[in-house]
């Protein structure tokens, strides 16, 4: 597919000439796109970038099934208990300050992000990179930005997102970034709204569909399609929500007596030492629900090292919620889809596809955390991965 705009926008620069030892990798997330979305929806484009190159069966998103937590483990190979995003509304008793997402200024502040993101592990040892969008980039961690980076702004369409990247990748080789991201949230957006199988859900994945076949050929158009490797994936999954199944804190414990840090999908209350024992105790008959002191989180969830997560974590049955009250009637969320669930349920899984001259074609991957993407990126980039939790498990199965 063709589009004017793309023409517009770079067709009046200069053509790249391909340089084949100089890397080029996009990472683009389609935030909230399941596993089995590309079939479940029909996207034809994403289905035929899948076959030519490698498929993961289901990615596993860390815990919590969130998406500035999963971002940034995407870009870091850590865990959000070692990175300290760890979800996307916390308290950090330390700075005495909250952690938001939005228009929030804590996400533009480096204070708050650990680990050191891929785009600063490129940079460092002599790599270009550039940010259409993603978790951590407007923030001066370290004390550094990507080379290039846009402040967040909803209001952008798809199409200009692409655009954008394609002047990036226009310049000649000595300016050219070498990693990029690319992010579209409207799939997460219409999954929240509609549910993960309605036909709003599914033109949102159509449309990205369709802007991304405009990214390939637009690449084509550069001669660096050739060189260019695409990791396509996603934050997490989405599963469908049954708006009256709440779970109310109110109904086991006076909630006036602790902090609540978050509600919904999973949830975190701040509580007295003195207290805990007891609120865990009446916690316990609530049904669809499992309460844990932070200490005794499942270890697999790997959600207890870190002194951000609340004292008590609360882990509710997929398609519930938490809620501090039972909502009145006509007064609760007409929400039908969401996220956040434990890590291991199928509906948080994450599409992931990889594309390119290093890919083995028609690989079909198992299912894999999403933990180990990171080293894929710094292979494909052919720099010294920083410090991580990731393994070589997704370079061991791609044969690289």
């Amino acid at each position: 597919m063709r589009r004017l705009f793309l023409s517009l926008i770079w067709g009046a620069c200069n053509l790249a000439t391909a340089v084949p030892e100089q890397p080029l990798v996009i990472l683009i997330s389609i935030d909230g796109c399941r596993w089995d979305y590309p079939e479940k929806h029909q996207a034809p484009f994403l289905q035929k970038l899948a076959a030519e190159g490698a498929r993961g069966e289901r990615l596993t998103p860390s815990f919590p099934t969130k998406t500035f937590p999963n971002h940034y483990t995407l870009v870091t190979g850590l865990r959000p208990e070692s990175h300290g995003i760890i979800n996307n509304k916390f308290y950090d008793s330390d700075f005495e300050a909250w952690f938001g997402i939005g228009n929030h200024p804590a996400a533009r502040e480096g204070r708050w992000w650990g680990g050191e993101p891929i785009w600063l592990t490129a940079q460092r040892q002599g790599l270009r990179t550039a940010c259409m969008f993603w978790p951590g980039a407007e923030a001066d961690i370290l004390g550094q930005h990507p080379d290039e980076w846009l402040r967040y702004n909803g209001n952008m369409s798809e199409e200009d997102r692409v655009a954008q990247v394609l002047a990036w990748t226009s310049r000649p080789a000595g300016q050219r970034p070498h990693f990029i991201t690319l992010y579209f949230e409207a799939v997460d957006s219409k999954g929240h709204r509609h549910g993960p199988d309605a036909v709003e859900t599914k033109l949102a994945l159509h449309h990205i569909d369709d802007v991304l076949e405009d990214l390939v050929d637009g690449l084509r158009e550069q001669e660096l399609w050739d060189q260019a490797h695409l990791i396509v994936t996603a934050d997490h999954g989405m599963t469908l929500k049954d708006p009256t199944q709440v779970i109310a804190l109110a109904d086991y414990f006076d909630t006036t007596t602790v902090e609540i840090v978050t509600l919904g999908a999973t949830g975190g209350i701040n509580v007295p030492p003195d207290r805990r024992a007891d609120i865990l105790k009446a916690l316990a008959n609530a049904p669809h629900l499992r309460s844990f002191e932070r200490s005794a989180v499942p270890e697999r969830l790997h959600f207890s090292a870190n002194d951000r997560i609340p004292d008590i974590v609360l882990i509710p049955d997929t398609g519930w919620r938490i809620a501090t009250h039972q909502p009145k009637a006509g007064m609760g969320s007409k929400d039908r889809g969401d996220h956040g669930y434990d890590n291991q349920e199928p509906d948080m899984g994450a599409l992931f596809i990889a594309h390119g001259p290093g890919i083995p074609a028609g690989k079909s991957l198992p299912v894999t955390d999403n933990i180990h993407v990171y080293n894929l990126l710094a292979k494909l980039l052919g720099i010294e991965p920083a410090p991580n939790e990731g393994g070589d498990r997704l370079l061991q199965m791609l044969g690289l």
